[in-house]
């Protein structure tokens, strides 16, 4: 006996689904809803687009204005499309542009019910570009900053690696934070002869680079609010300043140790790494080690000297020649140069009338 099915009943072919083709049903339950046109509200500094949840950031930085403008309709997409089926992807094709107007071709792929196989559409859409000042771009403009950062160095000038890497350290935290803090952004960077000072948009986003100098370059850290004034409710409002204030010594500066002569070859949060330079071994303090309190600075690394080896005979004294005075040094032949030989270049340091060899 034949089983007839109903047809379906928009179209007359037979039904699959709820008295519906496949066909049919599929029209009657798209894929997504999207209207048309839609206004994109970019931020012309920045680039941030405004949804109904806030400015977006673009989080990736582009100076190629199509690959900034592809974003932006990405974002505003995502904002925009409500995704109806199962397994939904989406992209788009751009068709036409004009000034404050492009148009794009939608095309999405997607089941409309688990039973139905996977199948297409596509629609048109018309975005209209509109531009005005992102919240963070409006503060940065105004001068706005919540923390002020300074950087010094204990009785001596900051290096110019050292003012490298802090200068990096900051690039990398606010680019981090950006997106995610809308004050992420530092308004102005300045030096002088003391050190670096940042402004800086975020309490929080300062603290961050406060932690990581701290920590990095075993620094000491002094904090002060100012009061700045009120908001609207009348509640105080508070500006910080952090001081990081590194060590007088920095890496390959010599230092004591407990009396003893090392040359500092680490700086970080593991510790100051040191190198013995009356035996040779190397070992490592923290902040909280009993030695740190003995830690007086010795010279900087511009106190070495490079030598000459001009004679090494086993159990005869080595003889040195200072590469700039040309005078004659000897030292003991047990001191740890079993890597060199007559006519190499060794560096060493000269204390209380020693000869002191430094690591190679």
């Amino acid at each position: 006996m034949q089983i007839l099915t109903a047809p379906c009943y928009e179209c007359g072919a037979e039904a699959v689904l709820e008295g519906l083709c496949s066909r049919c049903y599929q029209n009657k339950h798209p894929l997504v809803q999207v209207r048309s046109p839609l206004s994109l509200i970019a931020c012309r500094r920045c680039g941030a687009v405004r949804t109904s949840d806030g400015w977006i950031k673009l989080q990736t930085f582009s100076s190629d204005p199509d690959k900034i403008t592809d974003r932006q309709i990405e974002i505003l997409l995502e904002q925009e499309t409500n995704i109806l089926g199962l397994e939904v992807e989406t992209s788009y094709v751009e068709e036409k542009k004009l000034d404050r107007v492009t148009h794009i071709r939608l095309n999405v792929s997607g089941k409309s019910h688990s039973s139905l196989p996977t199948h297409d559409e596509s629609y048109p859409l018309e975005i209209r570009f509109e531009f005005s000042t992102c919240a963070s771009c409006t503060m940065m403009s105004g001068g706005y900053h919540e923390a002020i950062l300074q950087v010094r160095a204990d009785d001596r000038i900051l290096t110019e690696t050292e003012e490298d890497v802090i200068h990096g350290l900051v690039t990398d935290l606010t680019i981090a934070e950006y997106g995610n803090d809308a004050r992420a952004f530092v308004i102005e960077t300045s030096r002088d002869k003391y050190g670096l000072d940042f402004k800086v948009g975020s309490e929080h986003l300062c603290r961050r680079i406060a932690d990581q100098l701290e920590s990095g370059f075993l620094a000491q850290r002094k904090e002060n609010y100012k009061l700045i004034g009120q908001d609207r409710g009348g509640k105080k409002k508070y500006r910080i300043t952090i001081l990081i204030r590194l060590q007088r010594f920095s890496q390959n500066d010599f230092v004591l140790v407990e009396g003893t002569p090392c040359q500092v070859v680490s700086m970080g949060k593991g510790g100051l790494g040191c190198y013995n330079l009356l035996d040779g071994c190397s070992f490592t303090i923290n902040q909280k080690s009993s030695k740190w309190r003995s830690l007086e600075f010795l010279a900087e690394a511009s106190e070495r000297r490079q030598y000459m080896i001009v004679s090494k005979v086993q159990n005869q004294p080595i003889q040195l020649m200072d590469s700039v005075t040309f005078e004659m040094h000897e030292i003991d032949s047990s001191v740890f140069l079993s890597n060199v030989a007559a006519g190499d270049t060794i560096y060493a340091l000269s204390y209380s009338g020693r000869i002191l060899p430094l690591p190679s």
